[in-house]
């Protein structure tokens, strides 16, 4: 009968913090130190989410990303050097933790057509979209990847862009603990304390 309850508190636990509170988070550059020429980073800005590209370039914060419809100032970019004027180094975002509700813009875009690809690792496995340009130098492509839950990872590959592209306006949601998730685990722990001895 012990045995059964503390299953049951368990599987209380389980339930309450998978249907916990959510944070949202965004992630706009703006905070970072930028530049032109842009500035190299390494790409952790959130305790949430980090940023990564290829062997073969760097990532750079991109001061003028207000003049290319982001949030001024910043932007994260990544290409082969921070003297570059080609920035179409791939963009990877690695989850923390699972996020929902995911949205960005992608900036500087100057052709039409199919100008990059997007791979999203999400609960429902890999997903693979074409990034369209809109041709307007000013205007961000909104990304709006809500569709798809519990994303891992998304990668911004394949750029063939005249100049290249950056990102900005990251945001998503991501699970919190509640304090009385806390204290029900806390709970379970001693109710199985109590039952080994």
């Amino acid at each position: 009968m012990k045995s059964a309850l503390l299953l049951l508190t368990v599987g209380a636990c389980v339930q309450v913090a998978q249907a916990g509170v959510t944070q949202d988070v965004l992630v706009d550059f703006d905070d970072q130190l930028g530049g032109i020429p842009p500035i190299e980073t390494d790409g952790q800005f959130s305790e949430h989410v980090s940023f990564g590209t290829d062997d073969n370039n760097i990532l750079m914060i991109f001061e003028g990303a207000g003049f290319v419809g982001g949030s001024s100032p910043n932007m994260l970019t990544a290409g082969i050097s921070t003297t570059t004027d080609t920035f179409n180094g791939d963009i990877y975002m690695d989850f923390t933790v699972a996020a929902n509700n995911l949205s960005f813009d992608i900036l500087a875009d100057n052709s039409s057509g199919v100008i990059a690809m997007l791979g999203i690792f999400h609960s429902g496995g890999f997903t693979e979209l074409n990034v369209t340009g809109n041709g307007n130098f000013t205007d961000p492509i909104e990304i709006d990847l809500s569709a798809y839950s519990d994303v891992n990872s998304v990668e911004l590959f394949a750029i063939s862009d005249e100049f290249g592209l950056g990102i900005d306006n990251l945001a998503f949601t991501v699970p919190v603990p509640t304090p009385s998730t806390f204290a029900i685990i806390g709970l379970s722990g001693l109710l199985a304390s109590r039952r080994c001895r």
